[in-house]
């Protein structure tokens, strides 16, 4: 934490001034198509309790506690023009966030932790659809849920996310022969896995189209 303003919670801030203009301009020169963030942190979904085992007044600790620094971020990355894909944890469930028609949140909850209940732990979120996080609604596409009538044992439902970077293709002159082709637009591919069967149970493909 570094003590640069934030109207939410005054005198605090995740990237600190000097962090957070190095990673803009940084990204700002990038030629790449599209770009990952990881952050140890949930970004549009709170953390404010853990089932009614530990729930405190306050607890939040993630960006849904930085408000005004959070919309500052998804505006610069917005302005890029190209796909920003926030990669999260913390949470103990996982899901797929559309937040911007380019900015998306990618979170994978823990293999080996009970999950959360949402009206109790993450802001009353609904499963999947329209969710109000601070000023701005965003678009759950996808999410692990437990409903509140499970007993805090029988909560053990993980997920795990496989990223695939989809940017070639085989096309060889001869078949059994090999000649990758670039895609003049890649697409990045976000699969969900049932973490203890292996199942496959949703994805998401972006393309890396530009403008």
């Amino acid at each position: 934490m570094h003590d640069i303003k934030d109207p939410t919670r005054p005198g605090l801030s995740f990237l600190g001034k000097d962090q957070k203009t190095w990673l803009l301009n940084e990204m700002r020169r990038s030629s790449s198509d599209f770009f990952f963030l990881v952050s140890s942190v949930n970004f549009m979904i709170p953390h404010n309790g853990a089932g009614g085992h530990e729930f405190t007044e306050g607890k939040d600790e993630a960006w849904t506690s930085l408000i005004a620094e959070r919309e500052e971020l998804i505006a610069a990355f917005e302005a890029l023009k190209k796909p920003v894909f926030i990669l999260t944890a913390d949470l103990h469930n996982s899901f797929a966030i559309k937040i911007t028609d380019r900015v998306w949140e990618f979170s994978s909850g823990p293999l080996n932790s009970v999950n959360h209940v949402p009206a109790n732990d993450e802001g009353n979120r609904p499963a999947t659809g329209l969710y109000k996080s601070g000023p701005r609604t965003c678009d759950i596409r996808w999410s692990s849920y437990i409903l509140p009538d499970l007993e805090r044992p029988q909560r053990m439902y993980p997920y795990y996310c496989v990223v695939r970077v989809n940017n070639a293709h085989n096309m060889p002159q001869q078949l059994g022969g090999t000649r990758w082709v670039a895609y003049p637009h890649p697409q990045v591919i976000f699969q969900y896995f049932d973490g203890r069967t292996g199942e496959f149970v949703y994805s998401e493909a972006i393309s890396t189209v530009r403008e």
